[in-house]
């Protein structure tokens, strides 16, 4: 429901933005010095916003990053366009037809854009995408190239002999209706792909909002073809405005809705952690926070480990490279037995009581040390990627290039989804000895997620509807977790398929290695009853993990 209020909110204020803009564009502001061209300069400057913030948004890397802000350029080249036709080439007619023409180049490749941008957020096969892109690309450039010669043939908009009078008297032939038929079937379809095979299963729910923007620029199109715009010395919304509001609502709506990603919200990761911990720089100034993590003095981060930083809290230390790892055990409802273990104690006749606060007392504290040790346990297992998140903060702190800062912060979210997730199987381990295969599933998923973010293509086929053996859906993902790490540098894609309906197969195929598991890799899995194969065949890597069937899960 936020999500669906902050699209809502966003979309009054561009909105708001776009009514700004019929005070200079109808008239109501004077044209004259020094407010001449106001409206121009105005969206030329909401423009050069949108070229900012797409640039501050947007993951600077990836092909996303590059339609994004080819979308805001080409919004800023559209208002340069309106700027020159009206003003530096006005009165020479030829020119100023022309600049008239050159609307189409940006007006045609304003929804093309949008139209990359809805494949590139959403999962499909790459020979068939690229089919259908180039082939709208293709389309696109021809209407463009018809539109720039239309004094040839004049099948967009018919003249007077010898162009007399054309800014005024002329007429829309039926290509030009073809374009427009083409522009809004791009972002129709665009829209549809967004909503429907988005990959964010939470993002779906209000994927009904784009359509108010989309409907809302039909409209203003329709006023404006058949001249039922209201006017005010003029049309109070003209052909580029419409088009480009409607281009850069329906992205507002969709980076609100989460169906596109954007380069924000990466401290919500360490914060949805049930567990109370935070890592800290050595200062002790807080890098991430779980949201159950107190605020932490000189006095008790100089502290030694296990010590009381509170009543009823004990504060973990750990030293980790750049900084420290704490996390804190409350004790409270463990002191209250204390005390009405030591209240007992002050009388023999109270003996029965003083054995039950006792055997309560240890089950409390045999469940603590149970939880302490699966805790510690996952610290260990993922302390690889600990240690590489510690060192990409330090290589980011260390670099004045933003480009290697966001490279850094992606692959941190990568291994910080990694880690997230293995912990969660591990406490699943720790409630039955089986585990549905899509609990796997699940965990793969985010990771892959992550790894798109972060440039790497990655796709999840998952059929498995089975459960399997706890430790070795655990061992499975740690060797998963593992060839992404050491193969970061050099993945090109990574697709996992999970199948079966008896045994699991965990087939992970990795673009662009050539590397088989090590011999210790081998035995390990064995150890949990995974039998395991790698090959090599055209610098792709396959490597499939054949998991045990668990039987009925707890």
């Amino acid at each position: 429901m936020n999500e669906i209020r902050g699209a809502m909110k966003r979309m009054a204020f561009y909105y708001l933005l776009l009514a700004l803009n019929i005070l200079p564009s109808a008239g109501v502001i004077p044209d004259v010095f020094p407010f001449r061209n106001f409206s121009v300069v105005y969206l030329l400057f909401l423009a050069v916003c949108l070229v900012l913030y797409y640039d501050h948004r947007v993951s600077p890397t990836g092909t996303l990053s590059v339609m994004m802000k080819l979308l805001s350029w080409a919004a800023l080249f559209l208002i340069l366009l309106r700027g020159v036709k009206y003003s530096a080439v006005s009165e020479v007619g030829v020119l100023a037809r022309h600049a008239w023409y050159l609307y189409y180049v940006p007006m045609l490749l304003l929804p093309l854009f949008l139209f990359y941008i809805s494949f590139l957020v959403s999962p499909g096969k790459s020979a068939r995408r690229t089919f259908i892109l180039v082939a709208a690309s293709a389309v696109t450039a021809a209407f463009i190239i018809l539109v720039l010669t239309n004094d040839l043939h004049q099948l967009v908009f018919r003249f007077q002999p010898g162009f007399l009078n054309w800014d005024g008297d002329y007429t829309r032939g039926w290509l030009f209706y073809a374009v427009t038929v083409w522009q809004y079937l791009l972002y129709f379809s665009a829209i549809v792909i967004l909503a429907v095979r988005c990959r964010v299963t939470g993002a779906k729910k209000g994927t009904l909002i784009i359509m108010i923007p989309f409907s809302v620029g039909i409209a203003m199109n329709v006023l404006l073809m058949t001249g039922k715009m209201p006017k005010i010395n003029g049309n109070i919304i003209e052909f580029p405005e419409a088009l480009i509001f409607t281009a850069a609502i329906v992205l507002e709506c969709c980076m609100q809705l989460g169906l596109i990603p954007t380069n924000a919200n990466y401290g919500k990761l360490f914060g949805i952690f049930s567990i109370s911990a935070q890592i800290t720089d050595r200062e002790g100034t807080p890098v991430y926070r779980s949201a159950s993590a107190m605020k932490l003095t000189a006095e008790q981060i100089a502290l030694p480990d296990g010590s009381r930083a509170g009543e009823h809290t004990v504060l973990h230390k750990m030293k980790i490279p750049g900084g420290f790892g704490f996390w804190q055990d409350d004790l409270t409802e463990l002191d209250r037995l204390n005390e009405e273990l030591a209240e007992a104690g002050e009388g023999l006749a109270q003996e029965a009581e003083l054995s039950r606060l006792r055997n309560e007392l240890k089950e409390k504290q045999t469940k603590i040390e149970q939880r302490t040790l699966v805790y510690d346990m996952i610290a260990k297992r993922t302390q690889r990627q600990s240690q590489l998140i510690s060192l990409l903060c330090e290589e980011a702190k260390r670099s004045q290039g933003p480009v290697l800062r966001d490279e850094n912060r992606r692959w941190i979210t990568l291994f910080g989804a990694y880690i997230k997730r293995y912990a969660n199987l591990t406490l699943l381990s720790q409630q039955s000895p089986v585990i549905e295969a899509g609990e796997l599933g699940l965990s793969v998923l985010e990771v892959l997620r992550c790894l798109n973010y972060c440039g790497v293509p990655g796709e999840l086929l998952n059929n498995a509807d089975v459960a399997v053996k706890a430790d070795a859906a655990l061992a499975a993902f740690e060797t998963f977790g593992t060839l992404l790490e050491e193969n970061r540098t050099r993945l090109l894609g990574v697709l996992v398929n999970l199948s079966g309906q008896g045994p699991v197969t965990f087939k992970i195929t990795l673009e662009g290695v050539e590397k088989t598991l090590p011999a210790s890799a081998v035995d390990e899995l064995a150890s949990y009853g995974i039998a395991s194969e790698s090959t090599i065949e055209d610098g792709v890597t396959y490597v499939v993990l054949n998991l045990p069937e668990g039987g009925e899960s707890a």
